[in-house]
């Protein structure tokens, strides 16, 4: 990555790994296997918080290289977090397995922005001389 751009890819890298992490722990939630898992809720507790504090930082790796992926990503926290509340109603009223599991989709696809962000960033890095 060009030295110019190493403060902002670290700061990218952190809150993307946060999202996925938070993504990840919602989808532990769903009821899956013999292990009785964590209430849905509960990862959509998780994942409201974690996508509240990345909203929070997001100018930290916003740069002309990277705009159109830092819109994509703005606008994904603010349609998963828009489809927490319906997630949980669903949540509420059923354990079946396919209902929950659209529920939770609807939350965490949208989060799919920050893998084209990756791949933006990825673009920007420096490439060895005579390529």
């Amino acid at each position: 990555m060009p030295t110019h751009l190493q403060e902002a890819w670290t700061r990218f890298q952190g809150q993307a790994e946060r999202v996925e992490a938070a993504r990840q722990a919602l989808l532990g939630c769903l009821p899956v296997g013999r292990v009785d898992p964590a209430p849905v809720p509960v990862g959509l507790d998780l994942l409201r918080d974690e996508l509240a504090a990345v909203a929070g930082e997001l100018d930290a790796w916003r740069g002309p290289g990277v705009e159109d992926a830092w819109q994509a990503c703005r606008k994904a926290v603010d349609e998963a977090v828009g489809a927490i509340p319906g997630a949980r109603g669903v949540a509420a009223t059923t354990g079946e397995l396919e209902a929950l599991l659209d529920a939770v989709a609807g939350v965490v696809e949208p989060l799919d922005a920050w893998h084209e962000a990756e791949r933006a960033w990825l673009r920007q890095r420096q490439r060895p001389a005579g390529r």
